[in-house]
């Protein structure tokens, strides 16, 4: 857990400022540096069927570790990136070894997890990220705080340090789970790639997150610029905003995951939605009064209380054991298509006359959502089945089965 918060402290320090640094200033065109993360982005989702064919073969933990190191490495030369073809080609690199990082911590953290907590081990994983990306926005907040160019390198820089640290500690105290060498099952990758593909609740279930996931992006990519730019709000407000995000998570994740474990999973998709469809509306109110970005941050949260822990329900309750990792990887690409289409979007809004046109329309895709989440409140796949209780040893009184 500490090697992840370490990763995300490097990740959340970058992550709200990326649009502001290349934007406003480096000087690139904002329609540019979206399209650029977004190609980056799509690149990234091939990656990840090649990806999945590797976990099989060596194992999610020599894949994760390699996907971190890269993301650290791209990090450290985007501070340098002052034109668009190298801020594409170091782009490209984080974005491939980003969308390689998710299977593959996704299958190592199911390898490692006690049968019944793999939901609660998941949960722990984005605890970390939300606590990483929170602490980072605030450091990365008060270490851009001078706005010039030498302070945005110095926080770039910082964070590619973060990863690597986080990638060592990772090969040093993770331990590599046994390998199938799927010697008994030859000809399994065709059918199980045909299995997921014809799995249709879990197919809608990926639509739902892809459709969530532009949501979540957009708070993390376009709020931001917006605030600075809109709203006239400063760097350390925006940082300070995400931080009180990671308090809230902090405080309540782990109690709100047990009760989503146990929860009618589309219903809680659908109050998720709803609660940031209400994030977006009030960021119109942001460019008239900026302090209305704490109802954004209040709302957006509720919503990420829910939905975090879902994006794990989803696929792990669905998914057999033996396809896990084909299931994983197609989340992964869910969450990288949407991300891109979202980033994509959030640098076309640095060009525009009128960029509040987003909230709303982001208002209203976040309340459909919310309407087709309902569709799988009926999913039997999808119901929490408590774990079975311990058997008696023959001769065990009941009283001493579970001692």
């Amino acid at each position: 857990m500490l090697s992840i918060v370490i990763i995300w402290i490097g990740r959340g320090m970058v992550i709200p400022f990326t649009i502001i640094f290349f934007t406003q200033i480096v000087g690139l065109k904002g329609s540019l540096v979206g399209g650029g993360i977004a190609a980056a982005s799509i690149t990234g989702l091939t990656a990840v069927t090649v990806t999945a064919g590797l976990i099989d073969r060596f194992g999610g933990k020599p894949i994760l570790v390699t996907s971190i190191l890269l993301m650290g490495t791209a990090y450290t030369l985007l501070a340098w990136a002052e034109s668009i073809v190298p801020f594409l080609a170091f782009t490209m690199i984080f974005y491939v070894a980003s969308q390689s990082y998710w299977p593959a911590i996704d299958s190592l953290t199911a390898s490692l997890a006690h049968e019944g907590r793999v939901v609660t081990s998941f949960s722990m994983i984005r605890v970390g990220n939300a606590v990483g990306i929170g602490i980072g926005g605030l450091f990365g907040g008060v270490m851009v705080s001078g706005g010039g160019l030498n302070e945005y390198r110095a926080m770039f820089i910082a964070g590619g340090v973060l990863f690597i640290v986080g990638a060592a500690l990772i090969w040093l105290l993770v331990p590599a789970p046994a390998l199938d060498d799927g010697s008994d099952d030859p000809n399994a990758e065709a059918p199980g790639w045909s299995q997921v593909l014809q799995d249709r609740t879990f197919l809608y279930g990926m639509l739902l997150l892809f459709v969530l996931v532009l949501g979540f992006t957009q708070m993390n990519m376009s709020v931001p610029p917006f605030l600075r730019a809109e709203a006239g709000a400063s760097e350390g407000y925006i940082g300070l905003l995400f931080f009180l995000n990671t308090i809230a998570v902090i405080a309540l994740q782990v109690a709100v995951a047990a009760r989503v474990d146990r929860g009618n999973a589309g219903l809680l998709l659908s109050v998720a939605a709803l609660f940031w469809a209400a994030a977006f509306g009030f960021m119109v109110m942001t460019v008239d009064y900026q302090y209305a970005a704490v109802a954004v941050f209040a709302m957006f949260t509720l919503g990420e209380l829910l939905f975090m822990p879902l994006t794990a329900v989803v696929p792990v309750r669905l998914a057999p054991v033996r396809l896990r990792g084909r299931y994983f990887s197609l989340l992964s690409m869910t969450w990288g298509g949407s991300a891109a289409i979202a980033t994509l979007v959030a640098g076309w809004i640095q060009d525009v006359d009128n960029p509040a046109i987003i909230w709303p329309i982001m208002s209203v895709i976040m309340i459909a959502a919310a309407g087709g989440a309902i569709r799988l409140c009926k999913s039997s796949r999808l119901r929490y089945v408590p774990p079975a209780p311990p058997v008696a040893a023959p001769g065990a009184s009941p009283a001493n089965a579970g001692d």
